[in-house]
């Protein structure tokens, strides 16, 4: 395709590759980040298991709930930037005026809240405990899995 040296900076922007995204969402860095949740969750079952008295099942319980829905939040993230994240850098709109961003907001809330919420209530049941620390390390290994997977089919 013949592009007039003038525009061809405008044509560039129209579509979204990787080199334009943020920094903490190259394909180096999701790696990294998924490779420090993993490390987290070993650490920690490690930890749990030496201390005995818990059933480490807990952790696992905990950690393939958060990869699910650390997974659900990262594919609304990849609609969200796929679809709106030109507009956002080229500052025709703003993050929060973007379709979706205050619902991916308010599910990370709810997300990460809800468990932390009924966690704290129930101080008696240290598997519960065990199981939201988990969790979270799920959920931020499973949204960063779904993040790299979408930058991945982005052209570079």
């Amino acid at each position: 395709m013949n592009i007039p040296p003038g525009k061809r900076a405008k044509h560039r922007l129209n579509k979204l590759h990787r080199r334009l995204l943020p920094f903490y969402m190259k394909p180096a860095i999701l790696i990294a980040f998924m490779g420090v949740s993993l490390m987290g969750q070993l650490t920690w079952i490690t930890a749990i298991a030496m201390t005995g008295g818990v059933d480490v099942r807990w952790c696992g319980v905990g950690f393939a709930f958060g990869i699910v829905i650390g997974y659900i939040q990262g594919k609304w993230i990849s609609r969200l930037w796929a679809r709106d994240y030109l507009r956002v850098i080229q500052r025709e709109i703003t993050f929060w005026e973007a379709k979706g961003a205050t619902g991916t907001t308010v599910f990370v809330i709810l997300a990460l809240g809800i468990p932390i919420l009924i966690g704290l209530s129930l101080r008696q049941s240290h598997g519960l405990l065990v199981g939201l620390q988990s969790h979270i390390f799920g959920f931020v290994g499973g949204m960063n899995l779904a993040l790299y997977l979408w930058v991945r089919r982005l052209p570079k």
